[in-house]
Order: C-alpha cells, then structure tokens, then sequence
C-alpha cells in the first residue's frame, strides 16, 4: 500500500510492527523480504513518487576547508528509489579478503564471516536485476570468451574477473507494483524522519519509544514500533543517530566514539598509460553480454596473496579512454562528449570536471581548443553518426542500457581507472553543524580525507601492477616515478559511496552496530546502509547494501518467530 503523509491529519500516529525509514534499496530490499513475513511494515520515504529538487534541500550540507569531497546533497535523491534513481548501476561483490582483520589495515576486519554475506549475493543479485552471481569470465561468458588482454598471465594481477551492470535499476521503480498490492506493507511519500525518542533513563538509550516525522514543518506525526531500521545511506543515517540524542555523547550507539567516524568513499582516479605489445595485441575492452543478457566489463585485480606479501589495500583497474578534454586523442565520439557534457546529470558532469581539473595544465581554452574538438567532430562524422544511433538503440530505448561510452585507442595505449579502498580513518568523518534545515534538522558537515597509507599503497599498487605487465610481456604501464605520488594525493571521492560512519563491530567499544546491525544499547534500532560497512573492499557499495539488508530481514523473521513461539510448559516437579 503506497500513503502519502501530506494527506494525514497533523499530530497523526501510525504504528506498526517494523518501522523502515528510507526507501532507497536498502529499505525496499528489506520491505520485499519482509512481504510475507506476516510482520505489519511502514516505511517512511521524505520522497515523492517522482522527484522534486524542492525536497532536496534536506540533502544540502557543507565541506570541510581542504576536503575535496563533493557537496553532500551529490549523489543522493529524496524520491522513491533513493540514489537508485541515478545510479550507473555496477554491482560488484566484496572479496572474501575484505572481511578479514588484516595486520596491516589497522580497525580491519567483520564481526561476521565471508559465509555470511556471500550467501545473500545470488538474492541480492535478483533485487538488483544483475543477472546471475557469477563474476569472472569462466562462469559468466560463454566457453571460447576471449582472454582480457591476449597473453596476459601473473599472480599478482587478476584478470578474468567482471564488473556487472543492473538495468539500473531504479527500486522505487522495480518494487513498485509489488509493494503496492502487499497487504502487510505501508510505504508512506513525504514523510520525513526528524527523532528517535528513546524509553532510557537520563544519560541512557534503551529502546527506542517513538520516531518523531513530519509530512511539512509544522505537519508533524509519530510512529510506533516494536522495531526500528535505518536505511538512510551513509550520511544520513550517522545525522539521524546524532540529532536523536543531543544529550549524550555524540548520539545514539556512540559509545565508542565511532559514530560518523571512519568514513570511506573509495579513491578514484586515472593513473598511468597502459601501452600493449603490439599495439594491435587484441584486448577485450567493450562491454560483453552474458547469457541472461546481463552487460558485463572487465577489470584487473590485485590478488589477495599480493595484498598480503605487500601490505596493500584492495584496488582494482579498468582500461580507460583518453582524456576527454583534450582534443589531441583525435576521437569525434569524445570530443562530441566533451561538447555536451553540461547536458548530463549533474554528478556525472562532476566525474569528467574532477579528471579535466586533474590534468588543467595540459591544456590551454582558448579558440583553436573549441575549433579543434569540432574538427575531431566534423573529420569524424560517419564514426559520431554511427556511435550516436548505436546509443539510441543501446541506451536511450533500451530497457537494459549500454552502461557508458568505451572508446578503443587508435594506438594501443589507455590510461588506467583506478578504484582502491581506503583504510578506516578516524579523521575522516562527518559531523553536524549549527545550520538546521526547514524540519529542524541539524545539517551536515563532510570531511572526507585521504590517509597516508592511502596514498602508500595506491602508489606502490601501480608499480605491483607495472610489474605485473612487465613480467607478462604483454603490455607496459608507465608513469612518472617522481610525480606518482602527487597524481595519487589528488584522487578524489568522484561517487556517491559513502561508508563506515556507523561501523559494525561486536563490542560498543569499537563500533555502533552489532553482527546482526542492531545498534549498540538501543536493542530494537537496526541500521542497514553501506554506513555499517567496516572496511569499503575496492568495490561499488550498492550488491552488498542489499545482500546486508536480506540477511537482516532473515535475523527480523527470527525474532519475530521466536517471540510468537508459545512457552514451553512448565514440567511438574516431581514429589
């Protein structure tokens, strides 16, 4: 059943078994497991059904002086569907390596096992509309798949495994019809989270009593629940835990001082020039269909055995094309890109503004820059005209959509795109401020840093990867030694993954969630976010945010289950 708050009475109170604040896809993930659970679900969304950038005002915030972290309101939507509404849709599995404590990744390490969540993947792949959980070439693509760059063969660099594209997958569209006609669950539009209001004595949690909302300022409601879910994203769900208990130590479950710690994005950039031997060496470079239709990319790994002989964080490779700014790459498809990039969606405009920004001291604007990108255009036209009515086709019309543009290189060179996880920082953070928004609600404050061993293992990741090529005689990557290092420190957090700022943990001591993410010392609040990931792996956060968000409907079944079993009958003492 979809409600629409505004159409409540002020000052009305809904109740309900489970209360799931957010309706991106963690929350309708959990709202779809929980169905037919035989639990009463209400979902609040501070959304429409469609969007309106006049409800986005809440997202807005601030950056740290020094930062390079985007705006937050970036990369986030209050509609139906939540970030999944933009979203490129890559979905990639964490590794088993990233849940293990790691000596040499300091706070590392899951409070549950690898077995656990990879056994949520195969569902949360279905969610996502991804196709099968199967992400290397031997089980996904058909027998004969060419190999990723002919040749190439090393322990330390993994290349058959794949990235794989959901539609993407909009949930607020996807689950619509669904939930729609589920009698067990409410979705309620514009209802907006302002309080979790807890039954603990002064200075203390305990359960949480009530959650405090409002359909407008000034249109308050409340909701009752035996049980509470956060599914909010990675900033708003540390906000909400904070302006729930101004009198405390930093808000809810923050007892070891976590909360809004720790937080990881992943470090992007392009990096380097990856050069094959020949130059027309063939290289499996588009976008491959699987079986079941699913659009699938390659990318290059470090194994686990080199992270682990070396000391390096997880960091993947993609083969990347030519700087688009730059009209020197001689590409009509590119320099046509360039030409109507103040077209596209503002947070991907930022990705190519990031990457131009990078290399601004290649190249000077002036007249003969803007006459050389046409000329590319114009010299180019049959291949711009060509690749124009392949996008119609492919992306436009589709229904599942060529993910994005990949341009071949002309001489065998691309540079490489790099995504690399980051150590848990406690400087890295997020925090709010004294500006509050229409609601009342404290606005945030991001500072998103790099870490020196960020940096550290980034730069020597290149040169493992150098190697790597160099041993295959396939290929050969080069980069300037004397200048790496600055290239690194200049990596941005270009993507919407925002994680660890309510970290998992099995003591209160050391995060603010338990293994089944139910916060520390308020028992019937539960947060399901890339907010409760430990460690960020090298991967896109979305797959796991819902393998995450199924493996807590099973533990709220459970429960459930366990509280409806009748007693067991007292057996009579015998005389």
């Amino acid at each position: 059943m979809i409600l629409d708050a505004l159409s409540l009475a002020p000052g009305t109170t809904l109740e309900a078994d489970l209360c799931i604040v957010g309706g991106g896809a963690a929350g309708l993930s959990l709202a779809s497991a929980l169905e037919d659970s035989g639990l009463s679900v209400l979902l609040l969304e501070a959304g429409g059904r469609k969007f309106d950038p006049r409800q986005q005002d809440g997202l807005q915030g601030s950056v740290a002086p020094g930062s390079s972290h985007s705006p937050p309101h970036m990369y986030r939507r209050r509609v139906l569907g939540g970030a999944t509404a933009i979203w490129g849709g890559r979905c990639v599995p964490f590794d088993p390596i990233d849940l293990e404590a790691r000596d040499w990744v300091e706070r590392s390490g899951w409070p549950i096992g690898w077995d656990d969540l990879a056994a949520y993947y195969p569902a949360a792949q279905v969610h996502c509309e991804a196709g099968a959980y199967a992400y290397d070439v031997g089980t996904a693509l058909p027998a004969g798949a060419p190999p990723t760059i002919e040749g190439f063969s090393d322990p330390d660099l993994i290349a058959d495994r794949l990235e794989r594209f959901s539609r993407p997958t909009d949930f607020g569209k996807s689950t619509f019809a669904r939930l729609t006609a589920a009698r067990q669950v409410r979705i309620l539009l514009n209802a907006q989270a302002l309080r979790l209001v807890t039954e603990g004595a002064a200075g203390q949690a305990g359960p949480v009593q009530r959650l405090e909302a409002a359909s407008a300022p000034g249109r308050g409601l409340t909701v009752r629940a035996r049980r509470y879910v956060l599914a909010t994203g990675g900033l708003e769900v540390p906000r909400l835990l904070m302006a729930s208990d101004e009198s405390r130590r930093g808000g809810l479950g923050n007892e070891s001082g976590a909360l809004g710690r720790y937080y990881m994005c992943h470090a992007e950039n392009t990096l380097g020039r990856l050069r094959l031997t020949p130059s027309n060496r063939p290289v499996a470079l588009d976008f491959e269909v699987t079986e079941d239709g699913t659009y699938v990319r390659r990318k290059f790994g470090l194994s686990a055995a080199a992270q682990r002989r070396e000391g390096l964080l997880n960091t993947i490779f993609r083969l990347h094309y030519p700087l688009i700014a730059d009209p020197a790459h001689g590409s009509g498809v590119l320099s046509a890109m360039y030409l109507v990039k103040d077209a596209i969606l503002p947070e991907y405009r930022r990705k190519l503004a990031t990457i131009e920004i990078a290399n601004r001291g290649r190249m000077v604007r002036d007249s003969r820059f803007w006459l050389s990108h046409m000329a590319n255009v114009v010299k180019d036209s049959p291949g711009v005209l060509k690749f124009g009515q392949a996008w119609l086709r492919k992306r436009t019309f589709a229904s599942r959509k060529l993910p994005f543009v990949v341009v071949r290189s002309r001489d065998g060179s691309y540079p490489l795109d790099v995504n690399a996880e980051q150590v848990p920082n406690a400087d890295s953070r997020v925090t709010l401020t004294g500006e509050r928004d229409a609601y009342g609600l404290p606005r945030l404050q991001v500072d998103w840093r790099l870490h020196r061993q960020d940096i550290d293992s980034l730069v020597r990741s290149m040169r493992v990867a150098r190697d790597a090529f160099a041993r295959s005689g396939t290929a050969t990557l080069t980069f300037d030694d004397a200048t790496i290092e600055d290239e690194v420190r200049a990596s941005t957090p270009v993507g919407g993954h925002h994680i660890g700022t309510a970290r998992m943990a099995e003591s209160p001591r050391d995060g603010v969630v338990d293994a089944h993410c139910a916060v520390h010392g308020v028992p019937n609040l539960y947060v399901a976010s890339a907010a409760v990931f430990p460690t960020s792996s090298h991967a896109n956060p979305t797959l796991t945010i819902v393998a995450l968000a199924l493996r807590l409907a099973d533990h709220l079944k459970a429960c459930a289950a366990r509280e409806a079993a009748p007693a067991p009958k007292a057996v009579p003492e015998l005389t």
